[in-house]
């Protein structure tokens, strides 16, 4: 059964959301203040003073929630450690055991020692209990005096979701970069570093899992338990309910995908994957006509609604009804014109009905937003060769050759003039590839090929007259330039071009004896 190709279009937010949830519901932070090691008796006052300020800001903040000193000396001795030792500092994995026993988020420690004349060095550090993470902000200095010390506790505390979330923007952003470029290893490697940070950073979630769920990574069982993960935090995400029915896709479960993207939908109606996926689970169901029907269903009681019109496009397209996907995709494209893939999907369906013109404007839209796209450049000089612009066609594929000498350009501009009628050109193509690549078995194998599909397909002409003399004489020429630059070829391509070059001997002498029995007949 076909399955559609889900083209998603879709800005990234580079916003980083964190506040962690405590057990009770609101977007707070429980946060235990571990007293500061310290070295001599000035760092004890410091120590002392740095800490009841931090717990004074703390419970004044309406973004934490201080765990009370009882608690956490409770939680550090049940686990072996002695509260009258923390002026020699704390092992950071007894932080993380102590923190989990008093349900804390964050726990803040450090150590004070001096730093030169009447200045003291305070370094601290921020644990991520539930990630196992400490965060170690730029050591600060103050003097042995009540004010700088409040003021520097003050400062503590407003940088602590500051510190936890620079952290975790920094490793977004990276990972981000790098799943543009389409390292995958490095981007998931910055995606857990998002993660270890912020363990409920959702949108770091839904984009780790969408990696995981990539055919060249092929990691969807990874993708399923992140997608799950996300609901426990949110039970109604619609990208995670839509990234498990693409999960169940993949596992052929197509009743329960189609459950999923339902409920996505239901949760956020304008999630287009949603609408897509649903679509893509319709046809693998055999259940084209209840797809079309439930998306025109859709739009008779929302005409706006571009989410459905999206999938219909989508759908109709998949059918191979591109004159009926046409006006959806349309439609979506005039309100949301950068949306690149779509357009290049309605650049092939007019490819599809013939309209070669517009596809080449459609494709030249997408270019003119990539222009560095050689790959995109040779499909739309096809379309300009095919809507009738030679000119244009020629004078992009000669810009293709000029900057990047790609082979396939000089190729495609041979056979523009080839389809034009303009021989002379196509042969001076030829002699620029050889020059530019000389000795190149894939640009001999290019031309020879070239040759030989041409020449055969004249030599393939089997009526016995004499106006066909002059087509199998030219089928000979090309033949035997085609087993000219074939000979050359060498590497992995060497047997299909011996190959060709049998083929085209034998097309040589087939040509030659028609030209002798019609000479002969006509005598």
């Amino acid at each position: 059964m076909k399955k559609l190709t889900v083209i998603v279009s879709a800005l990234l937010v580079l916003a980083c959301s964190t506040a962690f949830a405590e057990a009770g519901g609101d977007d707070v932070t429980s946060v235990g203040i571990i007293p500061f090691g310290y070295s001599d008796d000035n760092a004890r006052w410091i120590s002392g003073k740095l800490s009841d300020f931090l717990m004074d800001n703390l419970e004044t903040s309406e973004d934490f929630v201080l765990i009370s000193e009882d608690d956490l000396e409770d939680a550090f001795e049940d686990i072996g450690f002695d509260p009258d030792q923390f002026k020699y500092g704390v092992p950071p994995d007894m932080i993380v055991d102590a923190g989990t026993g008093m349900g804390a988020d964050l726990i803040v420690f450090g150590f004070v020692v001096p730093g030169g004349g009447d200045q003291y060095q305070v370094l601290w550090n921020i644990v991520v209990v539930s990630s196992n993470n400490t965060i170690s902000p730029a050591p600060s200095m103050v003097v042995k005096n009540t004010d700088p010390v409040k003021e520097l506790a003050e400062t503590i505390v407003s940088e602590i979701n500051g510190q936890v979330g620079a952290r975790a923007d920094e490793s977004l952003n990276m990972a981000r970069y790098h799943s543009v470029n389409g390292t995958w290893n490095s981007a998931i490697t910055s995606y857990l570093q998002v993660l270890e940070v912020d363990p409920e950073h959702i949108d770091a979630m839904n984009e780790l899992a969408a990696i995981y769920m990539k055919s060249d990574v092929d990691s969807v069982s990874r993708a399923e338990e992140m997608f799950n993960n996300i609901l426990v935090i949110d039970p109604v995400n619609s990208p995670a309910l839509s990234g498990l029915g693409k999960v169940a896709l993949a596992a052929g479960d197509n009743e329960a995908a189609k459950d999923y993207f339902d409920q996505a939908i239901a949760a956020d109606p304008d999630n287009t994957a949603a609408y897509s996926g649903l679509a893509t689970a319709y046809t693998a169901m055999g259940m084209t006509d209840e797809a079309i029907t439930s998306f025109e269903t859709a739009l008779v009681s929302n005409p706006d609604n571009l989410q459905a019109r999206y999938a219909l496009g989508l759908l109709y397209a998949e059918l191979g009804n591109y004159t009926d996907a046409i006006p959806h995709i349309e439609a979506i494209l005039e309100a949301r014109p950068e949306y690149n893939n779509l357009r290049l999907k309605l650049a092939s369906a007019y490819s599809e009905i013939g309209d070669y013109g517009s596809a080449a404007d459609n494709a030249i839209i997408v270019l003119d937003s990539t222009p560095d796209d050689t790959d995109l450049a040779l499909f739309v000089a096809q379309y300009e060769a095919k809507a009738g612009r030679t000119s244009d066609a020629v004078a992009r594929l000669n810009s293709i050759i000029a900057s990047s000498g790609s082979r396939q350009a000089y190729l495609m501009l041979a056979t523009v003039y080839r389809d034009s009628g303009q021989r002379g050109s196509m042969q001076g193509v030829f002699n620029r590839l050889h020059s530019a690549y000389p000795g190149d078995p894939v640009a001999n194998y290019m031309v020879g090929a070239f040759y030989y599909q041409s020449g055969s397909s004249k030599a393939r002409v089997s009526e016995l007259v004499s106006s066909n003399v002059s087509t199998w004489e030219s089928a000979i020429s090309e033949l035997r330039s085609a087993v000219t630059f074939l000979n050359q070829v060498t590497g992995y391509r060497a047997s299909q071009a011996q190959n060709m070059v049998s083929a085209a001997q034998n097309a040589i002498s087939l040509c030659e004896e028609k030209i002798d029995r019609v000479n002969r007949y006509s005598q």
